[in-house]
């Protein structure tokens, strides 16, 4: 196992998945109506970014899971999730944390359908606004979150721009747009067989 980064991750086999695994989950997933602008390109950005693809709970500095916060390959807060499962009848299951750990695809539907809703909540926003939203600035809230959507957007760039050929070099460049700080854990999930 990699050693931890910044945030306390390292991949991890028992709920780490590769590339190609996660781009097939996407594949199974990401197929509601927002899919163009937020296509699987960019979810892969995305779920590196937050969670090193480890379908699992938020850690600490010292690699714990902090079971009370945020879960799964995007990281969403519980609270979250209690809001979009109150407010978004368009949901594919009532999410929690625990289901979401215990279930890879409805953990990358929950990310889905979560950007669902901020696109209906908020009709006129940019993309880029509806990103900033996801990742931490919130409900129209204040958390600058520039450099991690541009991180975001980088990756799909890469990815869109390799139309599928996902060689080696293309996941590692495109991983490394989405987060430089998890670049020990790259190795571990290059292949893209799936």
């Amino acid at each position: 196992m990699a050693s931890k980064n910044w945030k306390g991750w390292a991949w991890n086999p028992e709920h780490g998945f590769t590339f190609g695994e996660m781009w097939h989950l996407l594949e199974h997933g990401n197929v509601v109506d927002t899919r163009v602008e937020f296509s699987n390109a960019l979810l892969i950005g995305l779920f590196w970014e937050e969670s090193v693809f480890q379908n699992w709970w938020q850690m600490n500095d010292k690699g714990e899971p902090l079971k009370k916060y945020a879960a799964g390959f995007g990281q969403i807060e519980r609270n979250t999730l209690n809001i979009m499962n109150a407010l978004f009848p368009e949901k594919r299951y009532k999410y929690t944390p625990e289901a979401m750990v215990a279930d890879p695809l409805m953990s990358v539907n929950a990310s889905v359908d979560y950007l669902k809703y901020l696109r209906g909540r908020f009709k006129n926003s940019t993309k880029r606004q509806i990103l900033k939203n996801y990742g931490g600035a919130g409900n129209g809230g204040s958390t600058d979150v520039d450099k991690k959507v541009d991180q975001w957007l980088a990756c799909e760039a890469i990815l869109l721009g390799a139309q599928g050929n996902f060689t080696a070099d293309v996941i590692t460049s495109a991983l490394n747009a989405a987060e430089p700080n998890h670049s020990t854990n790259v190795q571990y999930v290059l292949n893209s067989d799936y």
